[in-house]
């Protein structure tokens, strides 16, 4: 399942698992693409376009050139070459982009101040040109600007998903009764709306150089570019102090006075490029063929908000006011009272009369370099022995990936006196009606507050200390260089009906890490020869009592240092057999790892005080960069049976074993342990280490699929040119540490029809995904077996071509139709249906309006 979305491949799963185990590679090399100082190993595909692709290599079996990552194959984007035809040629559209409830063409409030066109044009183009027998180069670019509004409610049912907090004392902010887990209640609503443009522009690029009939020089660069900016909005209804008896499954009553409103701007822009470029050699003869390339990828990613004239977050407040919910259905109560908690009176929650300010702030600044460098090189032979047609390939290849990341977090609390939020009223947004039926709500303008704040800069109060240990604490770098080696054997027995493909590779990998340390020891006073300096009490005397002076001497900028290295061995085999011309039977036997991601070995250390005497319960704090990669053994068997030149019929099933999975853990620490971080065992080797571990117990993942894809020539000849497909994949996860399985996709379902005719061509295209289990919750009156979920959705995508002359013909492209949503949940065994509802996020259907020409 691939999703584009302007153009750009977004998210790529195969056989259910996300794309982090689904390497995907621009002409065989890695892709650099970071998003936002995450230390998730997701590959991103924002920043790159698929426009200068020739084609998409898909492995659905690991070869032994294939990474030890490939748990479900890999996707190759190979870009296009210019010996794939003999004469030039030109093909490039123009259209308009636009969401199914923003069609018009006249400029319109949002996202930011001066209002924006809600309908975008884009271009894309690519251009072949074999310009000799011996040289060619290609030249591909777009460019698109698409609005995306999102709506998005969430509900907050406690003892469904949330905790209660016991019978705390009447005078306490908040107080959530204990109650069963059938009987939850609702205490909280956030509305969000969101007004964002995501842009992309992308230029490609490859020049081709036979430099004999059988050797041939390729250069390749892809550039990439992605900027978004969004403004959102965000009110927050909550109920926050509930007495006894005072609610029930479908209502709950708030106590008098001690409900809150909190409405809050959210702002940012985000830009990040990618630059890609490659060289690859190639030689084609008739006895040995060999290839050698190299390939580096840079990517950028910023986050911003005040540099680019506004301030990321605003929060204004009410409080004082009385909240009840009634009707409770499962998406919202249908009747919501919000009154005065001393007068009685009726409050509007979407008027900004009704809120003051509170804080203002930059939680956006973050700054996320990735690296990628890549080489490789392998040769292969084919040859002839007892009459059996071999070949032997063999393969070196180093991936280097390096991330840095920094950001900062700082947030200004008001302190002057009391500012209506009517100071900030965007006045050309507001009033903007709330989605899901709850009325009109008027907007705050980012803008108006970053002018307030910079002009009345003593009104605003911010706490120093905060703001350096958030900036340490998003400091991360992360180097992991992965050296391989393969050999493959390729043989066709039985007069060439049984296909063997089968070798080994070995990888070896070797990581750098750098987050932050807590160490307390560094604010000790300490003689000359180093000696800790006591009080009378034994205790040690401090150098800095104020909490930043503390902070900066004890939590240091990239002070954790750690490596790691580990060496694995992928062994893997693929055997295909033609029971007939039209029916194969194919199986495959190979083994994968799944990385941590790099926040295990960055994420930072926490040292406890060797030195005080009274200090109690302390413990070591870090990840463990010591973990096992978690590892999986794959068996998969196929049938394919193909109808002659029109379609195909496959079914398949497949078994994977998971070992090593992470947990939690409390231990002693070890010499070795202590060693990864080079601390001193005479020191810290009497302290536990609170880190993870690899668990002992395994999972098993059984899986079907199946599709087919056929032209139905036999219709009459008025109804021909009907071509119809589908494919489905089943899973099923077993073992006792299935629950730490989570995240992967239990049912998949793709169909699809089309109607090809001369003058035009009609598709549309169906993709479910079923409900999926998420992290598991717990808490107080929270039952065993409470996950969240990922409810179940039906996409459908329509287009369509209408040839107007040999050259142009006009296309639309019509992008979930249905306007499917993508709803969660928050569900234990005896969760009520209607309390099962967690969010829903709406983005609408988005529209393709263009013209192509070919040349």
């Amino acid at each position: 399942s691939v999703d584009y979305v302007g153009g750009t491949a977004n998210t790529i799963s195969m056989d259910g698992v996300p794309s982090n185990n689904v390497p995907i590679t621009v002409g065989g090399f890695d892709l650099a693409s970071t998003s936002s100082a995450s230390t998730s190993r997701s590959t991103e595909l924002l920043q790159i376009s698929i426009h200068n692709a020739a084609r998409l290599e898909v492995t659905h079996s690991p070869t032994p050139e294939s990474p030890g990552s490939a748990l479900a194959g890999g996707v190759n984007i190979v870009p296009r070459s210019a010996f794939e035809r003999a004469k030039p040629l030109l093909v490039g559209s123009v259209y308009l982009m636009m969401r199914d409830n923003y069609r018009g063409l006249e400029k319109t409030s949002g996202p930011r101040r001066g209002g924006s066109y809600k309908t975008q044009p884009g271009f894309e183009f690519s251009y072949v040109a074999p310009v000799s027998a011996r040289l060619g180069f290609t030249l591909s670019g777009s460019y698109s600007n698409q609005f995306i509004p999102e709506d998005r409610i969430t509900n907050t049912w406690r003892a469904a998903g949330a905790a209660t907090t016991g019978l705390a004392a009447a005078s306490a902010a908040t107080q959530y009764p204990d109650t069963t887990p059938d009987r939850p209640y609702l205490t909280d609503i956030v509305l969000i709306e969101n007004l964002k443009f995501n842009q992309r522009s992308s230029l490609g690029t490859t020049v081709d150089f036979k430099v004999s009939s059988r050797d041939t020089l390729s250069f390749s660069y892809q550039y990439g570019a992605f900027s978004s900016e969004n403004n959102g909005s965000t009110l927050t209804i909550a109920v926050n102090h509930v007495q006894p008896g005072n609610f029930t499954p479908t209502s709950t009553r708030g106590t008098p006075g001690r409900g809150q409103l909190t409405l809050a701007s959210g702002s940012r822009w985000r830009e990040g490029q990618t630059h890609m470029p490659s060289l690859v050699f190639r030689h084609r003869g008739p006895v040995w063929q060999s290839e050698a390339g190299i390939g580096y990828s840079h990517s950028t990613n910023f986050l911003r908000d005040v540099s680019a004239g506004y301030l990321g977050s605003m929060s204004l407040r009410r409080t004082n006011v009385t909240v009840a919910f009634d009707d409770i259905f499962y998406l919202r109560p249908r009747a919501l009272t919000i009154t005065d908690g001393t007068t009685g009176a009726q409050v509007d929650p979407g008027s900004l009369s009704n809120y003051s300010l509170v804080s203002v702030g930059s939680p956006n600044p973050r700054d996320s370099i990735d690296v990628k460098r890549s080489a490789y090189a392998n040769a292969r032979r084919e040859f002839t022995a007892f009459g059996v047609p071999l070949a032997v390939k063999a393969g070196l290849d180093v991936r280097q990936s390096r991330r840095d990341m920094r950001g900062s977090t700082a947030t200004y609390t008001y302190a002057g006196p009391a500012q209506s939020g009517t100071r900030f009223r965007d006045g050309e947004i507001s009033p903007r009606p709330l989605p899901y039926g709850f009325g009109p709500l008027e907007w705050l303008e980012p803008e108006g507050g970053l002018e307030f704040h910079r002009a009345n800069p003593t009104l605003f109060t911010s706490n120093l200390n905060d703001e350096y240990r958030n900036a340490v604490s998003l400091s991360k770098r992360v180097q992991e260089t992965i050296s391989s080696c393969y050999l493959r054997g390729d043989a066709a027995l039985l007069d060439r009906r049984l296909r063997l493909v089968g070798g080994v590779r070995l990888e070896q990998t070797n990581i750098r890490a750098e987050g932050p340390l807590t160490d307390v020891t560094l604010n000790y006073q300490r003689t000359a020869s180093g000696v800790v300096i006591r009080g009378a009490n034994g205790v040690p005397l401090r150098i800095r009592t104020d909490a930043l002076g503390i902070s900066q001497l004890t939590f240091l900028d990239r002070g954790m240092r750690a490596e790691k290295e580990y060496f694995r061995v992928f062994p893997n085999l693929n055997a295909s057999f033609h029971l007939r011309e039209n029916l194969i039977a194919r199986t495959s036997f190979y083994t994968s790892i799944g990385r941590p991601d790099y926040n295990q070995y960055a994420g930072g250390l926490t040292l406890p005080d060797i030195d005080d005497p009274t200090a109690t319960g302390q413990r070591i704090t870090v990840n463990n960069v010591a973990i096992k990669p978690w590892t999986a053994r794959t068996t998969k068997v196929r049938l394919e049976y193909y109808f002659e030149g029109v379609g195909q019929l496959a079914v398949g099933a497949f078994r994977r074993g998971f070992e090593n999975f992470f947990a939690s853990t409390l231990a002693p620490a070890t010499p070795e342990f202590l060693a990864l971080y080079n601390l001193d065992p005479e020191l810290y080797g009497r302290f536990d280490v609170s880190t993870q571990r690899n668990l002992s117990t395994s999972v098993r993942m059984s899986g079907f699929e199946a599709e087919y894809k056929q032209a139905l020539t036999f219709l009459p000849g008025w109804a021909r040119g009907v071509q119809v497909f589908a494919n489905l994949t089943a899973l099923r996860a077993t073992g006792e540490s299935a629950a730490e399985f989570r995240g992967f996709i239990p049912r998949t379902y793709n169909w699809g029809v089309s109607l090809s005719r001369p003058a035009y061509v009609l598709r549309a295209n169906w993709n479910y995904q079923g409900r999926r289990r998420l992290e598991a919750i717990t808490g107080r009156s929270l039952e065993e077996g409470t996950f969240n979920w990922r409810q179940r959705r039906l996409n459908l995508d329509v287009q369509g071509e209408y040839k107007l002359t040999r050259r142009f013909t006009l296309f639309a492209n019509l992008r979930n139709v249905g306007v499917a949503t993508e709803d969660f949940e928050r569900t234990g065994p005896s969760t009520p249906a209607h309390a099962q509802f967690r969010e829903r996020q709406d983005f609408g259907a988005s529209w393709t309006l263009g013209l192509k020409g070919t040349f």
